[in-house]
């Protein structure tokens, strides 16, 4: 794999000693592809991993991961002990000992877990339709989902795990699943914290399995049935899908575990119109699901920056106002001190975005379960260089 590398240095000195998260999306291998290139980046920057084989811990290391989907299971591999080149080794050499490749096979399973509950009666999507849908479409009712990510699982326990419990981790490592039979946003980790402030029915869970959680968060309805974990307090199976369902990036978790500096990967960068690829229009279904499952993503994302920016700038506001007409500098730290926690706002924390530009469409059409080695090469080197670009042009938040 070969990279366009300069010798260009970064001051890295603003993240010196700061405690550091990597927060990572989902959207399947394409989105693990693209991690793995912006993880690159980071090592080549000065940054570390921190994993239970950690020689160091370093200026600048990420001992914080936070993961949904694909991102939850990049961020077990990092965690693990498995940087950035074996999992680019594993993708390209098939004999590669440290780490075996992930296979279609383990992709695409369709070993169920474990039986479903009993079925109510009452819902019946068809009933209304004529009988000729109605029976076309009955083998629907039936299915939960194509495949299931049992296999996945097995391939986690079978190659990543070190310990299927979060607190024999060095690192702090989080993953994020949607129950499905309620409105919880469920945060899997070894720290019990309160619910977010912003969103009172995030929880976080603790004592339960790492590989089971990972692959909760990486079931994708309805291409994944819903992932059964036995929750050992209430003494019955909770079923989980995606982690991006509720929240696209979950950079609150990062935030609620004391991090200042916050790198966030993603790809959900919607297509802006090129003349070399015309309208979506012209390519179908799939083209026009996917530019609509990009855009209300990246809507998610920018409310969440928009809501940030809002309140930091409604704090300087109250903070100037204050300063000119010569207020009493105690109360003006009190007030200043008020409108954070209301807002939900740590001036001290820095984030920084790494996602595609509109100019890169291709890495928008690429197959997101596409496990060949020259598209994913292809969106590692996307994500290297974009991370390059970001660090050396100081393109984050100021």
């Amino acid at each position: 794999m070969v990279y366009n590398r300069s010798m260009q240095r970064v001051d890295l000195e603003n993240f010196k000693n700061k405690k550091t998260a990597f927060v990572l999306s989902g959207g399947v291998v394409k989105a693990a592809a693209w991690h793995i290139g912006v993880a690159l980046a980071l090592e080549e920057l000065g940054f570390t991993f921190k994993s239970n084989s950690s020689v160091t811990n370093g200026d600048h290391e990420i001992s914080t991961y936070v993961g949904s989907s694909a991102g939850s299971l990049v961020g077990l591999f990092f965690a693990s002990g498995f940087g950035p080149q074996d999992i680019i080794k594993s993708m390209l050499e098939k004999d590669y000992k440290r780490l075996p490749p992930i296979t279609y096979k383990d992709m695409m399973t369709i070993k169920r877990i474990m039986g479903k509950p009993p079925r109510g009666v009452y819902y019946d999507p068809f009933e209304s339709l004529p009988f000729f849908f109605k029976q076309a479409l009955r083998p629907l009712r039936n299915i939960s989902g194509f495949f299931s990510t049992s296999g996945l699982y097995d391939y986690i326990k079978r190659n990543v795990l070190i310990s299927n419990s979060f607190e024999d981790y060095a690192a702090d490592l989080f993953i994020i699943a949607t129950q499905l039979d309620h409105s919880r946003k469920v945060i899997f980790s070894k720290f019990k914290y309160p619910n977010p402030r912003h969103d009172s029915t995030s929880t976080y869970y603790v004592g339960m399995p790492v590989a089971e959680s990972v692959a909760a968060s990486m079931s994708i309805p309805p291409f994944y049935c819903p992932y059964p974990i036995w929750n050992s307090k209430t003494k019955e199976v909770d079923y989980y899908i995606d982690g991006e369902i509720r929240d696209t990036l979950s950079t609150h978790v990062a935030v609620d575990n004391g991090c200042k500096v916050i790198i966030s990967s993603w790809t959900h960068t919607p297509y802006h119109y090129h003349d070399e690829i015309g309208s979506l229009v012209n390519h179908g279904i799939p083209a026009i699901v996917l530019q609509a499952i990009h855009l209300t993503i990246q809507k998610k994302i920018v409310e969440s920056r928009a809501k940030r920016k809002t309140a930091e700038d409604i704090i300087e506001t109250v903070s100037d106002f204050m300063k000119r007409n010569r207020m009493d500098e105690s109360h003006r730290r009190n007030i200043l001190s008020i409108l954070e926690r209301k807002l939900n706002y740590k001036s001290d924390v820095h984030f920084i975005d790494i996602y595609p530009k509109h100019e890169n469409y291709k890495v928008f059409f690429k197959n997101s379960f596409s496990l060949d080695p020259k598209t994913n090469t292809e969106v590692v080197s996307a994500g290297y260089s974009r991370t390059m670009e970001i660090f050396r042009n100081h393109e984050w938040e100021n």
